[in-house]
């Protein structure tokens, strides 16, 4: 007990100086972890390595299960190929390259390949959270990033068992996988039969919820432990089960305490495991990093770009991913216990993992998209601009709605300028000869060639608020009136506080439904004749 309650200190220190710093807390509980163990070992407290190991897989079991509720196969519906594509090549190239890299490093072939598994894939705990603090969760490359998850994720989980049962040999790790794709059959049976009918039939309070909740994670992690299966992968299983929605949105936001209780446990274990590694392999973990961002933002970016997506949108798929994942740390928890890999192996690892997820919310911001951005060749974009454009409109985002501008203005003999980033579009206004930028409207370097500061009206579609502020500050103090669609409440006023006019969607759609509604169903009530008549 006097173990778990020092963990608990160092973990609630390590939070109080995250929030401080106003730095992300894995670090930190890492760090703290790693401190604990200094002075465990000066004081000469003792804390077993059962209990730690135990805490280690609880904790992960438990990050695993939440990190699930978020990866609904739902969300690959109309995605499948890219996220496919994406995903398995990341898998593949990323954890061949980690491979040869720490061979050519002068690891053995059993470490490189340890080295490899554990870059070849990203942290749902990480990207996830990215998502949501950036309200890009529901953007078409928000999706598809929660596909590559859920898919690298379900590919980490059947290497895992393959690597637990390797040494007892080829027939049992055909046995374990057996085991493996059961178990998750079952959860997908819960996922698409039951946990509808239980949110249609039965009416859960909030305690009901969080007991049915852990109570589906008991289930799995017992039926893995009756199987001979990782605890993680019951954990993992309970979490996908419960991702139909809108189960999955209940659940999430009464977890989170619980989350945050085992991430500290997890993270400041994982610290106090750790020993210092040789000073080479600082470098070697360095190496490794500096591969891993580049390679994955590379190699995302090219193939989502292949698959259709903006090249925004790949870039920002590719940054997002480009951490290792919790599994990574589990995968070299095997080896540690097997020992296959040395104690300073498993602190490399766990340097690399913590040190990517530390690193992904600073490279994950704008500034730093924009100037990747820049960089890329197709930054050479296609346009088609008058060399005298004054008093136009410009379209940023062509979309559905865009055609019916374009007449309306055509018939207002206003110019007209579109800015898109779809490839596809671009091409077919140059075909049509209508004035054209292929790009991000919310870039400041688009926005000036298309002399938006000369615009008298620019209309924009645009999913990000963020985005909408920087187009409204790239036109402040000229004659152009900038109208932008909202979603939100807080989004109207946001574009309004800062000059703009802004188009309340649900607003319009309200009215657009109650002008339906009293056209087709209202109408067609109080002409029905009367019974008897």
């Amino acid at each position: 007990m006097t173990g778990l309650a020092l963990l608990l200190f160092a973990a609630a220190l390590a939070f109080g100086f995250s929030k401080w710093l106003r730095l992300p807390a894995i670090p930190f509980l890492l760090l703290a972890g790693f401190g604990l163990k200094a002075i465990a070992d000066y004081s000469e407290i003792s804390i077993e390595e059962d209990a730690l190991s135990n805490l280690v897989q609880l904790g992960l079991a438990v990050l695993v299960f939440a990190a699930g509720i978020d990866l609904s196969p739902q969300r690959l519906k109309g995605r499948l190929r890219p996220i496919l594509l994406v995903g398995v090549s990341q898998f593949v190239i990323l954890g061949s390259a980690g491979l040869a890299i720490s061979y050519l490093l002068g690891y053995s072939l059993t470490a490189a390949l340890y080295i490899g598994c554990a870059l070849s894939a990203s942290s749902t705990i990480v990207v996830v959270k990215q998502l949501q603090q950036r309200q890009i969760m529901f953007t078409p490359f928000g999706r598809l990033v929660l596909g590559i998850l859920l898919l690298q994720d379900v590919a980490v989980i059947f290497l895992i068992v393959a690597l637990i049962h390797a040494p007892e040999g080829v027939g049992a790790v055909a046995q374990g996988l057996g085991k493996t794709v059961s178990l998750a059959a079952f959860a997908y049976a819960i996922h698409r039969w039951m946990i509808p009918l239980i949110t249609e039939k039965m009416r859960l309070d909030d305690e009901e919820r969080l007991l049915f909740a852990l109570g589906t994670l008991f289930l799995f992690t017992t039926l893995s432990n009756i199987l001979g299966l990782p605890f993680i992968v019951g954990g993992f299983l309970a979490g996908f089960a419960l991702s139909a929605f809108p189960m999955n949105g209940l659940i999430r936001g009464m977890i989170g305490s619980i989350t945050s209780f085992f991430l500290a446990l997890f993270f400041i274990s994982i610290g106090f495991i750790c020993t210092i590694p040789d000073p080479n392999m600082f470098w070697h973990a360095l190496v490794l990093v500096i591969a891993l961002v580049i390679i994955t933002v590379v190699l995302v970016t090219f193939v989502a770009e292949k698959t259709g997506y903006s090249t925004r949108a790949s870039i920002e798929s590719g940054v997002l991913l480009s951490q290792t994942s919790e599994f990574s740390l589990l995968v070299a928890l095997i080896g540690l216990t097997t020992q296959q890999i040395s104690a300073e192996i498993f602190s490399m690892i766990a340097l690399i993992t913590v040190g990517t997820m530390a690193l992904t919310p600073i490279i994950a911001k704008d500034a730093v998209i924009w100037k990747l951005m820049r960089l890329h060749p197709r930054n050479r974009n296609r346009s088609q601009v008058g060399d005298d454009l004054s008093g136009h409109a410009i379209i940023i985002g062509f979309g559905q709605s865009g055609p019916k501008m374009l007449k309306a203005f055509k018939e207002a003999n206003i110019p007209v300028l579109v800015i898109d980033d779809d490839a596809a579009v671009i091409k077919s206004l140059i075909h049509q000869g209508i004035d054209c930028i292929e790009g991000d409207g919310s870039d400041p370097l688009i926005l000036d060639r298309a002399r938006a500061r000369k615009a008298c009206v620019l209309l924009a579609t645009i999913r990000r608020t963020r985005d909408a502020t920087q187009l409204l500050s790239a036109v402040k103090g000229s004659e152009a009136k900038v109208v932008i669609r909202t979603f939100e409440p807080s989004d109207k006023r946001l574009v309004e506080s800062n000059g703009g006019i802004a188009v309340d969607t649900i607003a319009a759609a309200k009215d657009a439904f109650m002008e339906w509604f009293e056209l087709n169903v209202a109408t067609t009530q109080n002409t029905k004749p009367e019974k008897g008549k």
